[in-house]
């Protein structure tokens, strides 16, 4: 019983380990329109503030706001077409899940951490 429950604890506090999430992610959203469907999240270190960077194809850039990090959940804005998107993920060590919303509504978003 007492393994049980040391083992219990022990799996409980590993799921609660904060997880690092600077690097780039490569995203899919597949209910985006088709050119806002997959690209890369880049999340970097600037100081002690993390910073998000969205990527589609080669030149397409877009800064993050509002950025914020706490218990393995990363939330942040982007302004596209007119449009603020804000986005909330939980971040594990390899992957990412979360959703995007927009005034037409939520979609679910996935994120794949690249090596």
């Amino acid at each position: 019983m007492i393994a049980i429950l040391i083992a219990s604890v022990s799996s409980t506090v590993n799921a609660q380990k904060k997880v690092d999430p600077v690097g780039t992610w490569s995203y899919e959203a597949s209910q985006a329109p088709y050119e806002y469907s997959s690209g890369d999240i880049v999340v970097a270190k600037d100081g002690k503030d993390l910073t998000v960077q969205i990527v589609l194809g080669e030149y397409y850039k877009v800064k993050g706001s509002n950025v914020s990090y706490d218990k393995n959940k990363l939330t942040f804005d982007i302004f596209i077409e007119g449009e603020t998107i804000s986005v909330e993920a939980t971040v594990e060590k390899e992957k990412m899940e979360g959703t995007a919303s927009y005034t037409d509504g939520t979609i679910p978003i996935t994120a794949k951490k690249k090596k």
